[in-house]
């Protein structure tokens, strides 16, 4: 009975962490082309969620057009999103 509980839990489990497997170079080349983009960053952080959102989704763009990434951009946003929100809340 337990067997497959245990084998759905660590599926689910190596889904979420191939989704988060994301190159930390490229995540930090998103951020820094954020930052590089917005050089007054508590503006940026000012702008909450959706501030972030668009010069994330810009950035990525950007780097994807001039083939500077090869992950999934939309992985790739979100993680960089994540760290520069973290970032503004002084974390």
């Amino acid at each position: 009975m337990f067997k497959p509980l245990v084998l759905i839990a660590c599926t689910a489990l190596s889904a979420s962490a191939l989704a988060q497997a994301n190159d930390p170079a490229e995540v930090d080349a998103v951020t820094a082309a954020v930052k590089s983009a917005n050089p007054d960053f508590k503006a940026l952080c000012k702008q909450g969620p959706d501030g972030i959102r668009k010069a994330t989704t810009d950035a990525v763009m950007g780097l994807v057009g001039a083939g500077k990434i090869k992950g999934n951009p939309q992985a790739l946003g979100g993680e960089a999103g994540q760290k520069l929100g973290r970032e503004c809340r002084g974390g």
